[in-house]
């Protein structure tokens, strides 16, 4: 039987007890806590969110976490470091989780730490003042493909297609594949394609943070995780979803992914490695 967290032991965090993990995803979860006992417990653990933790959404703010899945997350941080690493910006990661987590963003342009301490990559505000540039440069993409958004993120610039008809599909990838500009990169990801600062990304952001000691856990869902996945050889990978992977394990959904993590919260000393 599943262990599933109860109010009587947690306060205020319940999972729903009439959801049945299928088979195959029991059998997951038996997998990965296997490698994680090999190691004696994780030491860290970094979370992408948007289809990780939460269901992808039309409307990037529209994908607000549930009461349970904050209290999910505030459980994990009081046993080992947790990290969310989002490609979003800090402001937009902050307005739907709140205060009061590690948080990569951007990619790995920005940070911001459990107490409030932000860090930023060399030159950011230079960033910044030009993506708010190619955002007026770019808006009359909007109109040229009906459900098409354009949105400056403060040091990136996303084409976020979710909208789009498969029609103009081909048309939109045409002019986006055209687009070239200094000291950023174009990358693709689901439902979106996004100018970034060239050079970065969540793996090599996530590195600072991680140390010869630690054995870590990182779940994504997207081509920008599979940079991630391929510098974590050797720790707990997984990918949540569909798609060619190079990471170790794979859950199918965010649902499943939350039913993974109130696992390690009801079973401690199994998932964890006492360092604090």
């Amino acid at each position: 039987m599943f262990p599933f967290i109860s109010n009587r032991k947690l306060d205020k965090f319940s999972i729903n007890d009439c959801f049945d993990p299928n088979p195959g995803m029991l059998l997951m979860f038996e997998k990965i806590m296997d490698a994680i006992n090999d190691k004696n417990g994780l030491t860290k653990m970094f979370l992408d969110y948007d289809g990780t933790l939460v269901d992808l959404t039309e409307r990037p703010e529209s994908a607000v976490p549930d009461r349970e899945l904050l209290d999910l997350l505030s459980h994990l941080k009081r046993e080992i470091p947790l990290y969310l690493v989002t490609g979003r910006d800090l402001d937009s990661i902050i307005a739907l989780v709140g205060e009061g987590f590690n948080t990569i963003a951007m990619h790995g342009a920005e940070f911001v730490g459990e107490e409030g301490k932000k860090w930023y990559i060399d030159n950011f505000e230079l960033y910044q003042r030009r993506t708010l540039e190619l955002y007026s440069k770019y808006l009359h993409l909007e109109k040229e493909f009906p459900g098409l958004r354009i949105i400056d993120k403060k040091g990136g610039l996303q084409f976020h297609y979710y909208g789009v008809s498969a029609r103009q599909m081909s048309d939109l990838e045409r002019v986006i594949s055209q687009v070239r500009e200094e000291g950023f990169e174009m990358y693709s990801g689901k439902y979106v394609f996004e100018l970034r600062v060239k050079g970065v990304d969540k793996g090599k952001a996530m590195s600072r943070y991680i140390n010869e000691n630690d054995f870590i856990l990182f779940a994504g869902d997207d081509r920008t995780d599979e940079e991630a996945f391929r510098q974590l050889d050797g720790q707990v990978t997984i990918k949540v979803g569909e798609g060619k992977t190079t990471a170790r394990f794979r859950i199918d959904s965010p649902t499943s992914m939350k039913m993974l993590l109130s696992r390690f919260v009801e079973n401690p000393d199994e998932a964890f490695r006492k360092v604090r």
